[in-house]
Formats: C-alpha cells, sequence, structure tokens
C-alpha cells in the first residue's frame, strides 16, 4: 500500500519553536513552564514573506511560522514550495476570537466607523488557510476544517485522499489555536454543568500553538534525496453517539491499526488525548491492546502544552513523527484524540521504510 510520509515539521507551542526545541522541552518535562501560552518570537525567524502579514491575528501568525517552519524542514524554500501542485488543509477549533471579541468591544462602544475591517476580515475561519495560501503561493486546493481536537485526523486524511488520487504532490496540514478569555470562560461554564453531581474531571486547560506537517507520498519524498521523519500508516475516526467512550475508542483504536496493517498490540509507546473524555480513550487503546503485549511508553503532550483544541491532533502526529525521526522511539506509534461532543480518532505512526504497512 503506498503510504503517506511526513517530510517536514513545524512547531509553535507553549516554551518551543521549532520542533527540535519541543523535543528537548518534553525531554526536560517543562514545556509550557506552567504558563501554557506561546512565548514572543520574531515571525521573520520563521517565514521568508512576513511583510504583508504583521497584523494579522495570533492563531495565523502561529500557523505561518509552523508552515514556514514545516516547509524549510521539508528541505523546500517557500517560493518553491507552491504552485498547483500543492495544497493546504488547516485546522481550526474557535480561531480568531479576540479579533471578533475586539471589533464587537469597538462596534459598541463606538460605532461602526470606528470598528476595523481588519479584525473581521482577519477573524473568519479561513483567514489563515488563505494567508498561508498567499504567503507559500499555494495555487492547488485550500480547505479550512472546523472541530472538536480530532479534526487534525480529518485534516491527515483530507490530504492524504487528495495526495493519493494524483491531484496534488505535497500538501501542508496545519492547526492552530490562539488562548481567548472569552473560549476559557465559556468552556469553564460548560464543564461546571456536565460535572453536576460527579467528580471533578481533570480535562488539560486550554492552551494555544500551531503545528504544520508538510504531507507526501513516501516514494516521492525519496526521490527528491530526503528521508522521511516518519510514514501515516492508517487513522481511523469516529463519533459515540451511544454507548461507552470505551468501546467506541477501543473500535478507533482497531480501526486504524487495520489500516496499517498492524496488530494493536505492535504498538510501543502511545500518545494519549490531551481533550475531554481522554481518560476513556485511553482505556479503549487498553482494552483493544489486550493482555499479554510487550512493554508500553506513555508520551502525554498534556501537562506541557495544555490543549490547544484545533491544534492539538497535529501537534501530537508532529510531536510522534519527531521523536521516531529523532530515534526517541523505534517501534509502531498510536495518537489517540478525542472531543468533547464524543468524537473520536487514532493515527499510526511509523518509521520511514518499516515493514508491514
Amino acid at each position: 500500500m503506498r503510504r503517506v510520509a511526513v517530510s517536514g515539521i513545524g512547531v509553535v507551542c507553549p516554551g518551543a519553536i521549532g520542533w527540535e526545541a519541543f523535543l528537548q522541552a518534553l525531554a526536560a518535562g517543562q514545556a509550557g513552564g506552567g504558563a501554557l501560552r506561546v512565548p514572543e518570537f520574531t515571525l521573520e525567524d520563521c517565514h521568508e514573506s512576513t511583510h504583508p502579514f504583521r497584523r494579522v491575528a495570533g492563531v495565523t501568525r502561529f500557523a505561518l511560522a509552523a508552515m514556514g517552519l514545516a516547509v524549510r524542514d521539508a528541505g523546500f524554500r517557500a517560493e518553491a514550495f507552491g504552485g498547483e501542485r500543492a495544497g493546504i488543509v488547516a485546522t481550526i477549533t474557535h480561531g480568531a476570537v479576540n479579533y471578533s471579541v475586539d471589533f464587537h468591544r469597538v462596534l459598541l462602544r463606538e460605532g461602526p466607523q470606528a470598528a476595523s475591517p481588519l479584525h473581521f476580515a482577519e477573524s473568519v475561519p479561513n483567514a489563515l488557510a488563505g494567508n498561508g495560501a498567499i504567503a507559500l503561493q499555494v495555487r492547488g486546493p485550500v480547505h479550512t476544517l472546523i472541530g472538536e481536537e480530532p479534526v487534525g485526523t480529518q485534516a491527515i486524511d483530507l490530504g492524504a485522499g487528495l495526495l493519493r488520487a494524483g491531484l496534488i504532490d505535497r500538501v501542508l496540514v496545519v492547526g492552530a489555536e490562539e488562548w481567548c478569555a472569552v473560549v476559557t470562560h465559556a468552556y469553564g461554564q460548560f464543564d461546571a454543568a456536565a460535572r453536576r453531581g460527579r467528580e471533578p474531571a481533570e480535562e488539560p486547560p486550554l492552551s494555544e500553538g500551531a503545528a504544520a506537517l508538510v504531507l507526501e507520498m513516501e516514494e516521492a519524498v525519496m526521490r527528491r534525496g530526503v528521508r522521511p521523519h516518519a510514514v501515516l500508516p492508517g487513522w481511523d475516526l469516529g463519533r459515540c453517539l451511544g454507548g461507552g467512550m470505551v468501546g467506541a475508542a477501543a473500535d478507533v483504536v482497531r480501526g486504524a491499526c487495520q489500516a496499517s496493517r498492524q496488530s494493536v498490540a505492535e504498538a510501543d509507546h502511545v500518545l494519549p488525548s490531551t481533550g475531554r473524555h481522554r481518560r476513556e480513550a485511553t482505556q479503549g487503546f487498553l482494552t483493544a491492546r489486550g493482555e499479554g503485549a510487550g512493554p508500553l511508553a506513555w508520551i502525554d503532550l498534556a501537562p506541557l502544552v495544555g490543549n490547544p483544541a484545533g491544534a492539538s491532533n497535529l501537534l501530537q502526529v508532529a510531536a510522534a513523527a519527531a521523536l521516531t525521526s529523532a530515534g526517541r522511539v523505534s517501534g509502531l506509534g498510536l495518537v489517540l484524540s478525542t472531543g468533547a461532543s464524543r468524537t473520536l480518532s487514532a493515527v499510526v505512526v511509523s518509521r520511514a521504510g518499516a515493514a508491514g504497512a
């Protein structure tokens, strides 16, 4: 089966800019330092064409930085990446809510004449995908997917479909999120209502950041003389509309491994969900894995980066691919993701050239 490869990785997250710095912070166990906010950085250090994007929303700025880093990491110059054979699939959950809040506040307090059109234009859901396409001169398919944490797997699925259909040669999948007090307050109310009369849950706090992956077919990367960081041999998506989340998570894990032509027992490291229902997803994986399997390593990003919602799943896959590329893990990896409305996904990550997929 033709496999999708990760040829470039870009990470912008609390405490780290770039995937190498992120792995160092991950090893030290202090990527976010408790702040869960992206540190100050210079966009010009991550992207070659930044002048038109000085006043974009934070979520777009994070995405542009991650995209620039991923394209550079994949061995492309920014001006050579785009064209009609390149595409972008962007993911968000909330997007530029801070710009929407600013626009609405000024509109109410000072009237229409004072409200900045920039705040409106840069707060639309497809702003980061559109700006990314302009920055990288991408003239192929450009899509924005809006969803919960597992939306990252949907982006991988869409991008892989475009690659396998021969419509494009490379696709940049990017997820980004910007912290917003209004959104955090709303989630607090939601969680309080959901927990009424029950034990407090352990939801990771909302945070911010971005992750971008350059995806190509494995053989195409090899033809360029580049070794992929990792391959994504299979994934699966689901939603638990009835019954238990544990059983639904087990089914999604099995589906991802079947698509990869691997058994669940072969996974030797797992990245658990950073979203709600993460405990049930973990139990579902253990159910699908069964007893008697070999040693297992858990690589939990939540204590380090919180839950950057629409960026979280791609950040997990980026971490798994980077760990694989750096030789920190050697076997089959599994990325689990869950959302508040009981959405689920699982992605298998393995070494390039590894047999069995």
